[in-house]
């Protein structure tokens, strides 16, 4: 059950010793810069409470609970009970690993990715985006490996934070073929244990979701596009690609649909092997006072869909010359 195959994507490729040391120089100064700077907000806030003191939330966002499954107490509760700031020093560590290993496995330009306004976000705040490129990374073995113990555990991590990357980690889940209902069945049993210890949580999570969004609270920073942009879903599942481009498809429209996409959520698609010049996406978010902060922060929905449009091109490009074929031959 807990046998990993490390059967990499076709797009990983394997660093140089010099390559992991210029890896390794970059998240270490970060952290050591951010271990001294960093407020942490959402860390000693949201996620420290949800650990420690859950009822606080209710003064927040007025209803019990917050945007995340309550099985996320378990995974930050080694981090939250550490005394003091050493907690979130440590969490800043693991999140740091996460990425660099999401990069190292997909293929991603890690320098990058590190560097890029969603990891100083990230960092800044003590979000939860590296569960989240941990959760599709094990999800990935997890699907190469036949395992549903694995993917459990991916899809509870996936379930964190369901806007970065629970649609990928459902994607793998899918292909992991009869073994998939294993995994239902034990999510199923999950669910129905939390409900049990903490309450109907779905129920507040829904009411969370509906006031938060309704209220405008994440105007600024949100790029979603949101329903309108279903119609994406098609191609992202039905356009003839490989295993790895169908997941960064269904990965970056996943980002375009949900009702809530800040820019720092896009972080797992720059762990992928997309095009070099789309990281410029991973830089417009240090602009605000250039740009405004509209336009800094929103531009941020023109990543995952020009990497959509760099996925489709080359397969329309495919067939509208095919296509051409068929009528010239036709009419000779």
């Amino acid at each position: 059950m807990l046998h990993f195959n490390f059967n990499y994507p076709s797009t990983h490729r394997p660093w140089s010793r010099r390559q992991w040391l210029a890896v390794i120089a970059v998240a270490f100064g970060l952290w050591l810069l951010f271990s001294i700077l960093a407020t942490g907000l959402d860390y000693f806030g949201c996620y420290t409470w949800m650990v420690t003191q859950p009822e606080k939330l209710q003064t927040v966002v007025d209803v019990p609970w917050t945007q995340n499954p309550p099985w996320l107490v378990p995974f930050m509760a080694p981090f939250v009970m550490t005394p003091g700031r050493a907690g979130y020093i440590l969490f800043m560590a693991a999140t740091l690993a996460m990425v660099v290993w999401g990069c190292y496995v997909f293929g991603g330009r890690p320098i990058l990715t590190l560097l890029s306004a969603q990891m100083f976000w990230v960092l800044w705040w003590g979000q939860l985006e590296g569960w989240g490129v941990l959760g599709v990374t094990l999800a990935w073995f997890a699907e190469q490996s036949a395992s549903w113990g694995w993917m459990f555990a991916a899809m509870a991590m996936g379930g964190f934070k369901p806007q970065v990357g629970f649609a990928p980690v459902v994607a793998l889940w899918w292909w992991l073929g009869r073994v998939r209902w294993r995994v239902f069945a034990a999510m199923l049993v999950l669910l129905a244990f939390s409900i049990l210890v903490w309450g109907p949580w779905p129920v507040w999570y829904v009411q969370d979701i509906l006031k938060f969004v309704g209220r405008q609270h994440f105007t600024t920073w949100n790029a979603s596009l949101g329903w309108i942009a279903l119609p994406l879903v098609v191609p992202a599942l039905l356009l003839p690609m490989s295993r790895e481009q169908r997941l960064i498809a269904i990965t970056a429209t996943a980002l375009v649909v949900s009702p809530y996409m800040p820019y720092y959520s896009t972080i797992l698609l720059l762990c992928f092997n997309i095009p070099v010049w789309a990281y410029v996406f991973a830089f417009l978010g240090y602009l605000p006072r250039e740009l405004g902060t509209g336009l800094a922060w929103n531009a941020i929905v023109l990543l995952p869909l020009s990497v959509l449009a760099w996925l489709y091109w080359p397969i329309l490009k495919n067939w509208w010359q095919a296509s051409g074929s068929r009528i010239l031959a036709s009419k000779v």
